[in-house]
Formats: structure tokens, C-alpha cells, sequence
């Protein structure tokens, strides 16, 4: 009997200690106050501006269509420019647009009326077709790996 008495005692003051800590618990939440080092403020607007930055310099990057790279400085853009590759690959391009240039306007004088070669639903006959790969062979194009660059 002193038993069950001594741990009802027990029992209850364990309940009392649990609400006890329960009350001082939830004191201490109300009381927090978040140090200055902690607050998102700051942090929000130097994320903000740094991506921003970032933004800046992917719109800053410079590309060359003709060889395919990216540059992020004007001094490797301008280096590039004055390279044997790049001024080859140019010139294989304004030959090509030539020529293509030419064909067309051979083919506008003698197709007026014609569309472009186009048939009313808009689809290019096979012999324009076979005009094309024969204008574009021996054109290598050249595809850019994506990598951390």
C-alpha cells in the first residue's frame, strides 16, 4: 500500500515537473528573439544581388555563331577574331551564303509566281529538296559539348 502511495506521489510530481517544463518551454519561444546574424533580411538581398550579378554576366557573354564558342570578355572575343580558325570559318560561311544568295535570286526571277517553290500547303517539292543538299554538301556543322564552362 505505502508503495502505491509512494508512486502515485511520484507519478504526480513527475506530471507537475513535465507541465512545469512544458510552461517554461513555451516561455522561452516567446521570449526568443532571433540574433541579428541570424535574420533573413540581409541574406535575401545579398542573394538577390548576386544573382543578379550573375544575370549580368551570362548577358555579357559574347558567342560566335560562326564557330560556335562562348566568350566572357571582350579581350577573348577580339583574340578570337584575329584566329586563323575563326576567319576560315567566315569565310566558308559568306561563300556559302553567296552562293545561296545567288541561287535565290536566279530562282525569283524565274519563279515569280511560284511561292518560293512552295505548293499551296506550304511543303517544298523533292527536286527543291535535292537543290538544297547539293548546295550544302561538304558543309560540316559543328556542335558545342555543354560542360561547367
Amino acid at each position: 500500500m505505502k508503495r502505491s502511495v509512494e508512486m502515485e506521489k511520484k507519478r504526480e510530481e513527475e506530471r507537475v515537473k513535465k507541465a512545469e517544463m512544458a510552461r517554461l518551454k513555451a516561455e522561452r519561444a516567446r521570449a526568443y528573439e532571433e540574433p541579428e546574424w541570424a535574420k533573413v533580411d540581409g541574406e535575401v538581398e545579398d542573394d538577390v544581388a548576386e544573382e543578379e550579378e550573375e544575370e549580368g554576366v551570362r548577358k555579357n557573354e559574347l558567342y560566335c555563331v560562326a564557330c560556335g564558342k562562348k566568350f566572357k570578355s571582350d579581350k577573348q572575343w577580339k583574340n578570337h577574331e584575329q584566329s586563323k580558325k575563326h576567319k576560315d570559318k567566315v569565310a566558308e560561311l559568306r561563300e556559302a551564303f553567296g552562293e545561296e544568295d545567288q541561287d535565290n535570286d536566279d530562282d525569283d526571277e524565274d519563279d515569280n509566281n511560284d511561292n518560293g517553290g512552295e505548293d499551296a500547303d506550304g511543303f517544298v517539292p523533292a527536286d527543291e529538296v535535292e537543290k538544297l543538299k547539293e548546295q550544302f554538301e561538304g558543309v560540316e556543322i559543328q556542335t558545342e559539348e555543354k560542360g561547367d564552362e
